[in-house]
C-alpha cells in the first residue's frame, strides 16, 4: 500500500512491480506494458516538436515564396453574380468576369471568384501571380505555425491513440484470461471440498 511520503521512484517501482499474495505474472506484464506506453508517448512529444519544426521550416518558405509572387489587386466586376441561396452554405460565393489592372500597368480579364448576391460594377480585392492570374492569397507565417502545430498535435494524439489501443487490447485479452484462471481455481476449491 502507498504512503503520501513515498517518492516517485517508489511509486513506480511498485507499479512495476505490484505485489500481494492474488498478485499473477500478467498482471505485473500488464503494469510495465501500461508504464511502456506512457513513457512512449512522453518520447513522441520531441519527435512530434522535431514534426512541427519541419513542416513549419517548409510552410514558412512557401509563405515567403507567395508573399513575394502575389500582389493584391483591385478587380472590376463585369457581371452580376448569383443570389444567396436560402439553407444553402454559410459561404456562398459566385465566379463572375472581372477586370482587373497588373502592377505594371495592363489590364486583364478573365473569371473570378466574388461572394453570392455581388453586383455588376463592384469593386473587389483579388491576389495574382506573377503571371496576372487570380490565385487565393498568400499564406502567412501565422498560418503555417498553425499548419504545423495541428500536424504536429495530430501526429501525437495518433501516438497515443495507438498505444491506448494496444493497452486497452492487451487488458481485455488478460481478463478473459485472468477470469479463466479464476474459474478453473474456482472448480478445483470446490472439487476439493466435495471430496472431503
Amino acid at each position: 500500500m502507498m504512503t503520501a511520503a513515498e517518492s516517485w521512484p517508489v511509486r513506480l517501482w511498485r507499479l512495476l512491480h505490484p505485489g500481494g499474495p492474488l498478485v499473477r505474472p500478467w498482471d505485473r506484464w500488464e503494469a510495465r506494458l501500461t508504464v511502456l506506453a506512457i513513457l512512449l508517448a512522453v518520447v513522441a512529444v520531441p519527435v512530434a516538436g522535431v514534426l512541427v519544426s519541419d513542416v513549419y521550416a517548409r510552410h514558412a518558405d512557401l509563405a515567403r515564396a507567395q508573399q513575394a509572387d502575389r500582389t493584391q489587386v483591385t478587380a472590376l466586376v463585369l457581371a452580376d453574380a448569383g443570389t444567396f441561396v436560402a439553407g444553402g452554405p454559410a459561404v456562398q460565393v459566385a465566379e463572375v468576369p472581372a477586370r482587373w489592372r497588373l502592377p505594371d500597368g495592363t489590364d486583364r480579364t478573365g473569371p473570378v471568384t466574388v461572394p453570392a448576391g455581388t453586383d455588376q460594377g463592384a469593386r473587389v480585392p483579388i491576389w495574382v501571380d506573377g503571371a496576372g492570374e487570380p490565385v487565393p492569397p498568400p499564406l502567412s507565417t501565422f498560418n503555417a505555425m498553425s499548419i504545423a502545430l495541428s500536424i504536429g498535435l495530430l501526429a501525437w494524439l495518433g501516438v497515443v491513440l495507438v498505444l491506448t489501443l494496444v493497452v486497452l487490447a492487451v487488458h481485455v485479452a488478460l481478463d478473459r484470461v485472468r477470469a479463466a484462471a479464476w474459474e478453473r481455481e474456482w472448480e478445483s476449491l470446490g472439487q476439493g471440498r466435495s471430496g472431503r
